[in-house]
């Protein structure tokens, strides 16, 4: 009985570390998003960029993400359009990246960011 125990206990460990694994690479490889483009201006407002970002950079169980995001001006809705964003960490260290739009279709933009660099 003990040893079932202990099998069961390693095979959910076990589970649980692939599921950690899979989650943390999907959350590394996924730096895209899509935004509707503000009509009158064709543009994406750097707020809504923003907040994009910082939840892509925030992990959902280890709350060490940035305190905030601040993007230089608003995104575009052309392919290649690019702004510059700085994440804001507790340390007060600021760190830059770069948001790129690659696609844009009708009334929305896919955009994606480099990884935050000083």
């Amino acid at each position: 009985m003990r040893n079932l125990r202990v099998v069961g206990l390693a095979l959910a460990g076990t589970a649980l570390l692939g599921c950690s694994l899979t989650a943390g690479t999907q959350w590394l490889g996924e730096r895209g998003a899509t935004s509707e483009v503000n009509g009158t201006t064709d543009t994406v407002p750097r707020d809504e960029v923003a907040r994009s970002i910082s939840g892509h950079l925030s992990l959902p169980l280890i709350p060490r993400g940035p305190r905030s995001v601040d993007c230089a001006r608003d995104l575009r809705a052309v392919e290649g359009a690019r702004t510059h964003c700085t994440a804001h960490y507790l340390q007060g260290t600021g760190r830059g990246m770069t948001v790129r739009v690659i696609r844009v279709r009708g009334g929305e933009i896919t955009y994606v960011h480099d990884a935050p660099h000083r």
